[in-house]
């Protein structure tokens, strides 16, 4: 920042040296937060299990909040559904062992939370509906699907299979074997080697047995109701719900320009692109793809008024300064 308060360049390394970078203005296009837990749970309140890019760990946020820049979008944050916790890299989601959802198969096993808890119709359609389940029943956003071996048998072939890709006899060799897939002869085994609340589990299964034989479930209005969860073994598969995009970003104004906690535009800055946050653009929503049109958009439009407005660059590096 300059002695007038306004931004006029970055401090870069090129090579090793440390070079100054003045312009006329300053533009904050550095992606989101999705690999940074620690401000993800303070801006978010959740545990981080990410898809985003390895490289989206809030720089922007960080440099825009050091010389004042006010925040947006908060209250706005939705996770996608829910996917398999890496096994190798803790959090990080494993798309390769990705439930298959019930808009693409309908599901024999039920959800449960940490308390064995059952929250959400399965078979609801809408990712939208379960989203919105997940964020606002589930604590920490960890749940488990809970099937017996029934189920799990009529997992097979294409569509049905209940991870993409596993047949079920390769879901039963993953079994104790691969972390968050487990299996027990008995619920309450089940239950202990899973960490969900035992007594929870069992009265949960066995309140799901008696909807099936009445062909109604009383709790969630769940129509899909194929078997009861009774012939074990029984399997329960971990899943939490996952970070693509981050929903809080810097706050601007109309010309893109960063606003500071008083509203003020902040001199020479602007920012663009998930900097600024999905909830600047989508609202409490979320949409693979929809930040990129905002992105071009916005960018092109800085661009063109900065570029119009013929700002001047200068790099001065360690040689340039002797």
């Amino acid at each position: 920042m300059g002695d007038d308060g306004a931004a006029c360049g970055v401090e870069v390394l090129r090579g090793g040296d440390e070079c100054v970078v003045r312009a006329g203005a300053v533009v904050l296009a550095t992606g989101g937060y999705g690999a940074d837990p620690e401000l993800f749970a303070e801006l978010d309140g959740a545990p981080l299990v990410s898809a985003a890019a390895p490289t989206s760990t809030g720089d922007g946020l960080h440099l825009g909040r050091s010389v004042g820049a006010a925040l947006q979008g908060a209250g706005t944050y939705l996770p996608s559904f829910g996917g398999l916790p890496d096994a190798q890299t803790p959090g990080r989601a494993a798309w390769t062992d990705r439930p298959r959802l019930t808009s693409e198969r309908d599901p024999w096993e039920i959800y449960v939370d940490r308390a064995g808890r059952r929250w959400v119709a399965e078979d609801e359609e809408s990712i939208d509906a379960k989203e919105r389940a997940l964020a606002a029943c589930v604590k920490d956003l960890t749940f488990w699907m809970v099937l017996d071996d029934v189920a799990l048998s009529a997992a097979s072939g294409g569509m049905r299979q209940l991870l993409i890709g596993r047949e079920p006899d390769e879901v039963r060799a993953m079994a104790g074997v691969r972390e968050g897939v487990h299996g027990a002869d008995s619920l309450e085994q089940l239950a202990v080697e899973a960490g969900i609340d035992g007594d929870g589990l069992v009265d949960t299964v066995a309140r799901y047995n008696v909807a099936v034989a009445a062909g109604a479930d009383p709790d969630f209005g769940r129509t899909h109701l194929p078997a009861p969860i009774a012939v074990p073994p029984f399997y329960a598969i971990r899943n939490h719900a996952i970070t693509l995009i981050t929903f809080q970003g810097l706050d601007i104004d109309a010309s893109c320009a960063v606003r500071d906690e008083a509203g003020e535009p902040i001199r020479g800055l602007f920012a663009v692109g998930e900097v600024i946050g999905s909830g600047a653009t989508c609202g409490n929503s979320f949409c693979s793809g929809m930040l990129v049109t905002p992105a071009l958009t916005f960018g092109r439009l800085v661009g063109a008024a900065l570029g119009g407005a013929h700002q001047p660059v200068t790099v001065r590096t360690p040689s340039s300064r002797a």
